[in-house]
């Protein structure tokens, strides 16, 4: 009979209020409960979250939740249409008909230009399912998934923002950023196994400091994950 997977099922709260603990230390534990069972092999132990997301042989839904992403994209591709008057630009008026014009169709290719410029763009608000295989996004307008495995790169940027580049199905790299409170356990997850000479997974600064002493003053000691390998 296997031990049953709960990393905040001893928490005593009121200590943990004390100690100054929030929602989001409940993700940062359950997450460093998670990158223990992964760096341990031990995945299958981990109780798949319910999902409405079709779940592949032999992967684990670790968490299900609405989330924000950001591409980065143009929100043109620079084309534009000049417009054109029918003026005699032999006469005052015609002349300021003319310049008048020029005027315009400039302005319309600045803006065409400046709209093709790559930003990051966000997308509408959608839902994330997180496994040890993959990010499933959907939103009211596209639905895909991104492997761990297809990935070029990951980054922590912020405690709730994720970055990563991967190239798509022409070859052509692009990136995405994904803010959710889900964002430490999907860079572990990717790096744990993809990605294990991840600086930032290495030094251990995905956790923030002294999240082991709030996790004792809490009541519940923090598996030792600054330095699963």
């Amino acid at each position: 009979m296997r031990d049953v997977f709960d990393p905040l099922a001893d928490i005593e709260r009121a200590l943990a209020e004390q100690a100054g603990w929030t929602w989001f230390d409940d993700y940062l534990l359950y997450t460093c409960g998670v990158a223990e069972q992964i760096a341990a092999g031990r995945v299958a132990q981990i109780p798949s979250t319910a999902t409405r997301v079709r779940i592949e042989a032999g992967e684990v839904c670790l968490a299900d939740g609405g989330v924000h992403w950001f591409t980065w994209r143009g929100l043109g591709d620079g084309r534009w249409v000049p417009s054109r008057t029918q003026a005699d630009g032999h006469t005052a008026l015609g002349a300021v008909q003319h310049f008048g014009n020029a005027v315009r169709n400039e302005s319309r290719r600045s803006r065409a230009a400046s709209a093709a410029q790559p930003r990051w763009v966000a997308e509408r608000p959608g839902s994330a399912m997180i496994s040890n295989h993959r990010v499933h996004l959907a939103n009211p307008d596209r639905a895909f998934s991104l492997h761990w495995s297809a990935l070029e790169s990951i980054d922590l940027t912020r405690p709730d923002l994720v970055g990563c580049r991967f190239p798509d199905s022409t070859g052509v790299l692009q990136q995405l950023q994904i803010r959710t409170a889900w964002a430490p356990l999907m860079f572990v997850t990717a790096t744990l196994q993809y990605f294990p000479n991840h600086p930032v997974l290495r030094n251990g600064t995905w956790l923030p400091a002294g999240f082991e002493e709030k996790c004792h003053l809490a009541g519940k000691k923090c598996p030792p994950v600054r330095h699963p390998r």
